[in-house]
């Protein structure tokens, strides 16, 4: 009984959290759900979890177009609903973040739900809207298009959304191609994606003589020293600035000691020994100079960092093959 009554609720839980009723989806992936709720009605719950999952990888893949966003709704409902059932809260409460963190005035029907599991929803809402949220902005190289966000269509590009921290898939369709990237947001970013097709380049014609080719030269390779380096010269930096202020201190108060052996004439007190007054000054002396060596080092190496960290190349995002995508 109980799991023919959660198949039921699993069956209904996409339509009861969308606005509108969703498009068919694909029959391989419709295939998936419904082997998933099979499983559920057997009451193995574990392995219904397991095929959810499985139905989110699978959209992973899947160009922008082909995973709308009421599928990705459709299956972290029915995979927190399953988690609650097998007590897992953590995996329920994860699942139920990710579908309010694109839509935070998403629904469930109470007819549908539980009171306990509508109570952790609304506590998910909660924590949700207490992180801070990031500027996504998607566009294309000439920014034209349309834009996709975890399969909600944004509208035409350059397309901007707010969104807490975590993963999601981003994609654009634009002269008849489609691009997909997955973006981890961690703060605001801007990403540019190529959906241009290279052209094909014509063969050449062996029949007409032509002049050997120059000699081509390769580019230099991208400068991938200049982080390492910039790293290697922030910490000598810090280890610079670190002897500065320790000989600094010694300084002080070897140059205190000094003074304590003299009168105010500037003669030596009664019964201090002169070479002990001797080597208080000359220590002194050292470890000044080496405190001004030390900060002068200090001071150039973070001058040095500091360049090397402007001119660092950042690290793009990767797209799929045929297209580019530049993370800014």
């Amino acid at each position: 009984m109980i799991a023919t009554a959660l198949a039921i609720l699993l069956a209904a839980s996409a339509a009861s959290a969308a606005p509108r009723p969703p498009d068919p989806p694909a029959p391989d992936l419709e295939a998936a759900f419904v082997a998933a709720e099979a499983t559920v009605r057997a009451g193995d719950y574990r392995a219904a979890a397991a095929r959810y999952r499985d139905i989110l990888a699978d959209l992973e893949t899947r160009p922008a177009p082909e995973a709308p966003e009421v599928e990705w709704t459709r299956a972290l409902l029915q995979l927190a609903v399953v988690e609650s059932t097998l007590g897992q809260g953590d995996s329920s409460r994860a699942a139920m973040e990710r579908v309010l963190s694109l839509d935070p005035l998403a629904r469930i029907d109470p007819e549908l739900y539980s009171p306990a599991f509508r109570q952790e929803f609304e506590a998910a809402r909660i924590r949700v809207a207490s992180r801070p949220r990031f500027r996504l902005t998607v566009t294309t190289r000439d920014g034209t298009g349309q834009g996709h966000l975890q399969g909600r269509a944004l509208g035409a590009l350059p397309a901007e959304a707010r969104l807490p921290a975590g993963t999601y898939r981003v994609g654009v369709e634009a002269g008849g191609q489609v691009r997909t990237i997955t973006v981890d947001l961690v703060r605001d970013e801007t990403v540019v994606l190529d959906t241009a097709v290279p052209s094909r380049v014509p063969a050449p014609d062996l029949s007409a003589e032509t002049p050997p080719a120059p000699i081509a030269v390769d580019p230099s390779p991208p400068a991938t020293w200049v982080r390492p380096t910039a790293w290697v010269a922030t910490g000598l930096a810090v280890a610079a600035a670190g002897v500065a202020t320790w000989q600094g201190i010694a300084a002080a108060g070897s140059y205190s000691d000094a003074k304590g052996m003299l009168l105010p004439d500037g003669s030596l007190k009664p019964g201090v020994d002169p070479a002990a007054y001797a080597s208080a000054s000359a220590s002194y002396q050292a470890e000044r100079r080496n405190a001004w060596i030390a900060g002068g080092s200090a001071l150039l190496l973070g001058a040095g960092a500091a360049v090397l960290w402007l001119i660092a190349p950042s690290a793009p995002v990767e797209a799929t093959p045929g297209g580019l995508a530049v993370r800014f």
